[in-house]
């Protein structure tokens, strides 16, 4: 599954959908547990209804794209087979010798422990999750940004490599007058389409390990990783030259011309992610008093 259908509502989808699941299973386990204990004497146990837990037509759908590079995920798949078979074994032997197996039972007591640990810890993960995506935009949000930028500060101090950020600030935007529209471009083109079509622009031209966070309305946070403060000013640099000069094309094919500036600041190894903004904000202020310049780098002194 690519990223792009990685959004908020496909997690909050999902989520309700394992809420589902994890009830059919409540009600798959309590029937196990009446099919041991509440049966009569010379009453048989109906294998076919138990044999196979509801929860594993839920896991074995689309969460399979949307949580395949969780940890989490693939052991709860584990640990539903393993359920499932010792559960099967207990009630196998059950009806084979007439006889409990306290001990199989409390095998498989664990093993439902496990998972319903595991589910809630995947139910976690995935609130995790669409806490740091943009509604909106579905990049990072803020919350993604500031344990990104911690973790880059780890990295850097672990490392000595060097890592920066770059702040961005969208300005005005217009609709050029060869579209050969009259509207204004505020009637013709949403502000909230043109943050959009900021963020889809800078994902398809960052590198591949850069990531970008909407921080505010109009104000996103790119994380570059492995990048000293000059070589981040080549990178902003053409990825400013490429919006500016290109301008931004809605969906409808209408382009729109954007002012834009960034202030690049790099991550030291004692830094808060508040001293990093605060200094990458000095650089977009003097790129705002300075009509020759649109991206500018603070550089410690």
């Amino acid at each position: 599954m690519d990223d792009e259908f990685k959004t908020p509502e496909v997690y909050l989808r999902e989520l309700n959908r394992m809420e589902v699941a994890m009830s059919e299973q409540f009600g798959w386990l309590k029937n196990w547990h009446l099919a041991i204990f509440a049966r009569k004497e010379d009453e048989e146990i109906d294998l076919t209804a138990l044999a196979t837990s509801p929860f594993r037509a839920w896991y074995k759908g689309l969460p399979q794209d949307l949580f395949s590079e969780s940890a989490i995920f693939i052991a709860l798949g584990f640990s539903l087979e393993s359920m499932q078979t010792l559960g099967n074994q207990l009630l196998d032997a059950l009806g084979e010798t007439e006889e409990f197996q306290g001990a199989d039972y409390a095998a498989f007591m664990d093993a439902v422990i496990s998972f319903n640990d595991l589910v809630f810890k995947l139910m976690r993960e995935a609130l995790n999750q669409v806490a740091q995506v943009d509604n909106l935009t579905g990049v990072g949000n803020e919350t993604g940004m500031q344990a990104h930028v911690l973790a880059e500060r780890e990295r850097v101090r672990r490392t000595n490599q060097q890592a920066c950020i770059a702040l961005a600030e969208l300005g005005e935007y217009s609709v050029p007058e060869e579209e050969g529209l009259e509207l204004d471009a505020v009637v013709m083109v949403g502000r909230s389409e043109v943050i959009s079509q900021f963020a889809l622009a800078c994902m398809e031209m960052l590198r591949p390990y850069d990531q970008i966070y909407r921080i505010d309305n109009d104000n996103f946070v790119l994380c570059l990783p492995y990048t000293d403060t000059d070589v981040a000013n080549l990178v902003i640099s053409r990825l400013h030259a490429s919006v500016v000069n290109g301008g931004l094309e809605m969906e409808d094919g209408t382009k729109v011309e954007i002012g834009l500036r960034f202030g690049i600041a790099p991550i030291g190894p004692d830094d808060e992610v508040e001293d990093v903004l605060a200094h990458a904000r000095e650089a977009v202020e003097l790129a705002r008093t300075n009509a020759l310049l649109d991206v500018v780098a603070w550089y410690v002194s």
